[in-house]
């Protein structure tokens, strides 16, 4: 995955998304799909949002009373139109307190091609407002196989 370095508290497991804001002021947080239950699975069966504490919130500090809409669109490119992007799957992340960890009711993909969510563009709105966007990556950590064998 391209971007920035994930914090140690973040899991390195399933696919991310680095939210950027559409002014282009770089990363605000990210999006992790991942299955708890099952760490290595090519599915997620949860999201996660984790904000750089440097940055503000791109969900704005209105406190847990807030939802946003978070889609899931066809294709990777930043560049076009969202009503140009296709959708995929949406779904409304409820009380986005940091860290907090949300099941997504049917699980999704981790891989690239038909079914898979690997290298397309999830936007972040509220109502019509685009609050940020980016392109989901894989977040796995390669398993490095003992030296000397």
């Amino acid at each position: 995955m391209c971007g920035p370095e994930t914090p140690s508290a973040t899991p390195r497991v399933g696919a991310r998304v680095d939210l950027s804001s559409p002014t282009g002021r770089g990363s605000l947080g990210n999006l992790l799909f991942l299955n708890p239950s099952s760490p290595s699975s090519t599915h997620a069966t949860h999201v996660r949002f984790h904000q750089r504490k440097e940055e503000p919130s791109p969900l704005g500090d209105r406190g847990d009373c807030d939802d946003v809409l978070v889609s899931i669109h066809m294709t990777g490119d930043l560049t076009k139109p969202l009503a140009e992007s296709g959708l995929m799957r949406q779904f409304t992340l409820r009380g986005h307190s940091e860290g907090a960890e949300m099941p997504l009711g049917a699980a999704v993909s981790l891989q690239v091609g038909q079914d898979g969510i690997i290298g397309r563009r999830v936007s972040v709105r509220r109502g019509h407002e685009l609050l940020a966007d980016g392109i989901v990556g894989f977040n796995f950590v390669p398993v490095m196989a003992p030296s000397g064998v």
